[in-house]
């Protein structure tokens, strides 16, 4: 595994054929959420397009890979939101499609999401994440932050509530946050020991 992955991030059309899909899954993943924008005040449009943030944030991470620089700041907001906003889509439109909703785009959008999370994992492995205790508590809690202006606020991306209840769509976000701050604070700590 470790030398297919030595190939595939050594090959510099990798970072490029990456930039080219992520910047496009951004642009997709923007229009996607154009209605919900045009129902809720400006003032939560930062927080509206979880997953198009996301993968915007894992571009400028990806901007400084290709200038042979990192950002533990991007490369951190990028991998929390990738992993928990792509496991959280494919967790609900799994969902959807045991209740019986075969949507093509939502197969579509399960795909693009689960390679979203495995994307930001595949980085991690590789090059892993050196993260302070500040910066790692500062991701999570933004992430957490997100959480409370989704379910609590009300700004959560639309969802099908006649195959998940909205209790249970929630409890997927805080769960996935909640594993994500226990990685995060985890890999300070590795860090800390290195």
């Amino acid at each position: 595994m470790r030398k297919l992955l030595d190939l595939l991030f050594t090959w510099p059309p990798f970072f490029y054929l990456l930039l080219a899909v992520n910047f496009s899954g951004s642009l997709y993943g923007f229009w996607w959420y154009r209605h919900q924008f045009i129902e809720t005040s400006y003032f939560f449009w930062p927080f509206i397009p979880n997953s198009p943030l996301a993968v915007l944030y894992f571009f400028i991470a990806l901007l400084f890979f290709v200038r042979g620089k990192r950002s533990v700041f991007w490369e951190g907001l990028a991998y929390f939101g990738l992993i928990k906003h792509g496991l959280w889509t494919v967790a609900i439109i799994s969902t959807y499609y045991l209740a019986g909703n075969t949507n093509p785009e939502n197969l579509l959008l399960w795909a693009g999401h689960l390679a979203m999370a495995s994307q930001a994992a595949l980085f991690w492995l590789y090059y892993g994440l050196p993260l302070t205790y500040r910066l790692a508590a500062g991701i999570a809690g933004w992430y957490l932050f997100d959480d409370f202006l989704d379910y609590v606020v009300g700004i959560h991306p639309y969802v099908d509530t006649s195959a998940i209840s909205i209790t249970a769509v929630w409890g997927f976000a805080v769960a996935f946050s909640a594993i994500l701050t226990g990685a995060y604070l985890f890999a300070a700590w590795h860090h800390k020991r290195l």
